[in-house]
This record gives structure tokens, C-alpha cells and sequence, in this order.
């Protein structure tokens, strides 16, 4: 059983999709029979969320339901009511009663899971571990994201890191995650389990690549991503030749949003006046993605932090040459014969290294790069690994 940290519903399709796509993939591969059960957070009026409070002290189980979550392989849903007026510690405690009541509604189906696999210890693990303690199922956890503590109150956190604590095994998604797992909690010992990339969805196609050098990036508008240090270095760029364009996807991008989010991507590059070298879209389906990487001449991560960097695997696979900050998950797979790795919040020298490809001072062979991340993350390598965490006897 799969229990995810975020995953895709009907409202939210995008969320956490590569989640669903790894189950999908390891449930198809037959490694084994995959349901996930995702308690969905939705915010809720204060006299509902305590009725809510009251009914899960006096119901013996818990509504679940297919139709709130995308399917492939089974899920089943149910809502989690948060409400910032109450205290952490009984938010907590009700999510915690809600997982163990639908639980017992799954476990009715006649779905009785041999393990429990946590997407993430925030806070997927939390629940996978109150589980494994009431019904004596084993559990592993899988940390896919940042591991930071200041969002979280101390009881949660702790809550967090016993789960850690207590798991039969621990992955992280990068050498750099599994540090951060261990200077907070060394009781564990993670191993490094790079997220899959299906290869099969990504071609290199050379004839695709624009004549005008083309950087292209996918990131969103939260800080952590960086697109204030990518569109300033297109703004550095811009002093050294004007023979370039650059392709931002993700939130940001949305020229007819009034959300700030929505569109500070356009904003920011209307302040720098580089406008018009740049294209932006802010949303490209799954099977599209290559397509457009393809057209491009080099793919740029300018992230503070990434865990895993699974939009860098994928240019890859598109056989794109790299240039990213060091943030942490890009380290593990950006060297010397992939591309270039620049310091943090350092438009100059992300502009520099990119100069480097434009006027071709370094020219990397593309079936190389695409065979770098196909032995790291593709999907034999994926499905091995997975193998070997799910038998705990190794």
C-alpha cells in the first residue's frame, strides 16, 4: 500500500503526479499489487472541521472514495479538514484518526497490504508509522522533497522523525537529500534511489533544434526555483550577443494571469527588458515535454534546492547538455560529460556558462548524456532498485 505526502486528484490533476506515475509503473511491472490511500487537505470552516472531529471519535470507519483521486493503479480518497484556528497538535491527531479509520474501510474491501510505502516523510511517514503500529505491517519511506523543518511545529517534526526512526528501511532521491535526512535524524541510514524517468517518453531529435540558440528551462515561481537568477542571466546574456531565445515552462509563465504567482516570469523579464528574446508557457502535457526540450540547445536548472532535479533527467533523455546551480539533486548526475555546475544565486555565472554552449567552447555528445540518465534513472534502473528496497530481508 501506497500512502503519498500529495497525489494527483480531480481538482489538482498535476499534483503529484510523478508519485502516480511510479506506482503505476512498479504495479504494472508486477512487483507487486499497488493501492494507495491519500488523505486529501482541503481547508474547512471551524464549526464543520469540529463536527468532523466529533464523527471520528464515534465512527468505528471511514468513507473512501475512487472518484477523488486519478486512478492506475486503485486509489481511494478522503478528505483531511484543516483549519489554521485550531492547534497544530489536534490537526494532526484528526488526519492521524482519519488514515487509521479509512484504513479500516480498505481493509473491508479485503485489501489487507503485506507493507506500506510512505511518498515522502512529510507526512505520509507520520501515518504509514501510526499504521505499522496498530496493525503490525512493516513500512519503508521514501523522501522526495526539501527537508526543512520551518514550516512544521515541533510535534509534527517529532512525529517526522521518529517515523524515520522506526521504518524497516529509508531512500532518499539524491545523495543531497539523504545528507539532510541523516543531520536531522541519524537513526536511519537512507539509501539513494534517484526518481524514474521513463526513457520511452523521450527521444533525442536532433532536426527539432531551433536555428537560433535556444536555453530552455521548466521551474516554477516559488523562490526555492530560482527564476529571478535565470531571467538575469538572460539579461547578462543579452550584453554579450543578441543571437539567442529562452523557453521558461511552468507557473509563472501565464501572460494573461493577474495572479502575481501566475506571472512573474513575464513580469520579471518586462523589468529587465528582455521580453521579447523570451517564450513562455505555462503549462505542456506529459507527452509533449519532449517535443519542446528539443528544440532547445541547452537545458538550464537554477534552482537554490532541488531534491532530485527530475526535469534535468528528462532533457537528458533528449540527449540536452546541462548547466545548473549546485543545488544539491542536479550534483549527482552533472558532471563533467553532462555539462556545467555554476554556484547558487549567480546570474553572472550562470550567463557565462551558458556563453560557453552558444559560442560551442564545450560540445557534449547528446546519445552520451541520454545514456547517463537512462543508467541512472530510467527504467530498469528504477525497477531494480525498487526490488531490492521492497525486500526487507536484504
Amino acid at each position: 500500500m501506497v500512502i503519498p505526502s500529495w497525489y494527483t486528484t480531480s481538482k489538482k490533476p498535476l499534483n503529484g503526479s510523478f508519485f502516480r506515475e511510479q506506482a503505476e509503473f512498479l504495479d504494472q511491472s508486477k512487483v507487486g499489487q499497488f493501492v494507495v490511500l491519500y488523505g486529501d487537505e482541503v481547508s474547512t470552516p471551524l464549526l464543520k472541521f469540529l463536527w468532523i472531529y466529533f464523527l471520528s471519535l464515534v465512527k468505528s470507519s471511514w468513507a473512501i472514495r475512487k472518484d477523488l483521486v486519478i486512478q492506475s493503479p486503485d486509489a481511494y480518497g478522503f478528505i483531511v479538514p484543516k483549519n489554521r484556528r485550531v492547534p497544530e497538535k489536534h490537526r494532526v491527531k484528526l488526519a492521524i484518526r482519519l488514515y487509521q479509520k479509512a484504513f479500516l474501510t480498505l481493509k473491508g474491501t479485503g485489501f489487507i497490504p503485506d507493507l506500506i510505502h510512505a511518498q515522502s516523510g512529510m507526512d505520509a511517514g507520520i501515518y504509514a508509522h501510526k499504521l505499522s503500529k496498530a496493525h503490525s505491517i512493516p513500512f519503508v519511506i521514501m523522501e522526495h522533497q526539501v527537508f526543512v523543518f520551518h514550516y512544521y511545529s515541533r510535534y509534527r517534526a517529532k512525529l517526522v522523525l521518529e517515523a524515520f526512526a522506526s521504518a524497516k528501511k529509508t531512500a532518499a532521491v539524491s545523495y543531497d537529500e539523504r545528507r539532510q535526512v541523516l543531520m536531522n535524524q541519524p537513526n536511519c541510514n537512507p539509501e539513494v534511489i534517484w526518481n524514474l524517468v521513463d526513457e520511452t517518453k523521450y527521444q533525442i531529435q536532433l532536426e527539432k533544434r531551433n536555428k537560433v540558440f535556444t536555453i530552455v528551462t521548466i521551474l516554477n515561481s516559488l523562490p526555492i526555483k530560482g527564476s529571478d537568477t535565470f531571467l538575469e542571466a538572460m539579461y547578462a546574456l543579452s550584453k554579450e550577443t543578441q543571437e539567442f531565445k529562452f523557453i521558461m515552462i511552468g507557473k509563472g509563465a501565464d501572460e494573461k494571469s493577474n495572479d502575481p504567482a501566475s506571472n512573474a516570469f513575464v513580469r520579471k523579464s518586462k523589468e529587465l527588458g528582455i521580453y521579447d528574446f523570451g517564450v513562455f508557457i505555462p503549462f505542456v502535457e506529459r507527452n509533449q515535454i519532449s517535443g519542446i526540450l528539443n528544440t532547445a540547445h541547452v537545458f538550464v536548472s537554477p534552482s537554490i534546492q532541488e531534491p532530485h532535479g527530475i526535469a534535468i533527467r528528462e532533457a537528458m533523455m533528449c540527449g540536452l547538455p546541462v548547466v545548473t546551480t549546485a543545488n544539491g539533486g542536479a550534483e549527482d548526475t552533472v558532471f563533467d560529460e553532462v555539462g556545467l555546475v555554476v554556484p547558487v544565486k549567480n546570474a553572472k555565472a550562470l550567463s557565462k556558462a551558458i556563453l560557453k554552449f552558444k559560442i560551442k567552447e564545450l560540445i557534449f555528445q547528446p546519445e552520451k548524456i541520454r545514456e547517463i540518465a537512462i543508467k541512472q534513472c530510467g527504467t530498469q534502473a528504477f525497477l531494480r532498485k525498487m526490488n531490492d528496497f521492497y525486500n526487507l530481508k536484504s
